[in-house]
């Protein structure tokens, strides 16, 4: 393996991969906080994702930004976790794929943040530390869903009477 390191760095190849890593991190960094960014910047979109971060715990998530301008959160709890395989037997694989990646990819960092003590709230602090990882993982995707969607009710409901 050493070998051909020094044989591509011979042929012409740079193989700093630390600075590779470096500013591909520090991209990772620049979109997300765009993502943040223009979703924040958007009237309904970017309160139901503040008051989503107030009930979860956290404190900025490009994912749960995602989520909150993807999502359907006009539709009633139960067509949301259809559409999301978040039922018993997974909807026999009729979900939407892209949104249900989304989900688990943030309830994933959630719970490591959670294991790790860094900014969440007590109640994803006591599913992470009360139940077993793949339990946990699935309560948290139901937990954001259902966040997401309480936000969305706050936020929708006094526009209602206007």
């Amino acid at each position: 393996m050493e070998e051909d390191l020094k044989e591509a760095g011979k042929a012409g190849l740079d193989c700093n991969f630390r600075e590779v890593v470096r500013l591909m991190n520090a991209d990772r960094q620049k979109i997300s906080e765009e993502v943040i960014r223009q979703v924040t910047s958007l009237p309904i979109h970017g309160e139901v994702y503040r008051r989503a971060c107030e009930i979860l715990g956290v404190k900025r998530s490009a994912e749960l930004a995602i989520l909150a301008v993807r999502l359907p959160l006009h539709l009633p709890m139960v067509r949301l976790k259809g559409l999301l395989g978040l039922i018993p037997g997974g909807n026999g694989g009729r979900y939407n794929h892209e949104l249900r990646a989304h989900i688990a990819s943030f309830a994933a960092t959630l719970y490591m943040n959670a294991k790790r003590h860094v900014n969440a709230s007590d109640k994803v602090a006591e599913v992470v530390n009360c139940l077993p990882k793949k339990m946990a993982l699935c309560k948290l995707q139901l937990m954001t869903v259902k966040a997401l969607r309480i936000a969305y009710i706050m936020t929708v409901k006094p526009l209602v009477g206007e």
